[in-house]
């Protein structure tokens, strides 16, 4: 599947609906319900996480926080999983491969910022249940609808940048010196 992140945060939210429609017809308080299967859902996510992205799957995690990043080298393919917090990333410094490199972010609520590099193609979609998102200075949002840019030429460019981000709220800039 192309965007486990969508998936998952649909069952989530389908989850959660229907437990409170059921707590909201029996009169059940569904916060105590709802608060101890969040954390054990976020227990068990933590554990099995490494085998949810199969072998030599490329994965950096962070519960509350922010990731700055600044990669230099060949860019791979890679998944940033953040619950709660911002992640910078300047790309100018790396080089982009021949082909589709994809970069994911997955969470709950996110600022993310990229830098992004002058000799690549860029595609990004951005689904979440509210997304507001500035391209090179131009803003963009979606409410229930995700965002997607798509740089002229995509489909014809030696060497592509896709970011595919899944999150509930998400704040997205992206930006070339």
């Amino acid at each position: 599947m192309k965007n486990r992140g969508i998936l998952a945060l649909g069952s989530i939210l389908i989850a959660s609906g229907i437990l409170l429609l059921v707590s909201s017809i029996f009169r059940i308080d569904a916060w105590a319900v709802l608060f101890p299967l969040i954390l054990i859902g976020l227990g068990l996510w933590a554990i099995f996480r490494p085998k949810l992205g199969g072998e030599g799957s490329n994965i950096e995690f962070t519960l509350l926080g922010d990731m700055r990043r600044h990669p230099t080298g060949v860019l791979q393919d890679k998944d940033y999983w953040l619950m709660i917090g911002d992640l910078d990333m300047d790309l100018t410094s790396v080089e982009i491969p021949a082909g589709e490199t994809t970069l994911r972010v997955v969470g709950f609520v996110g600022d993310l910022n990229f830098i992004l590099p002058t000799d690549a193609a860029i595609s990004m979609t951005a689904g979440a249940i509210a997304v507001d998102a500035k391209i090179d200075g131009h803003k963009q949002e979606g409410v229930f609808t995700p965002v997607h840019y798509e740089s002229p030429g995509y489909a014809q460019s030696e060497r592509r940048l896709r970011l595919d981000i899944s999150m509930f709220v998400a704040d997205v800039s992206l930006r070339s010196l």
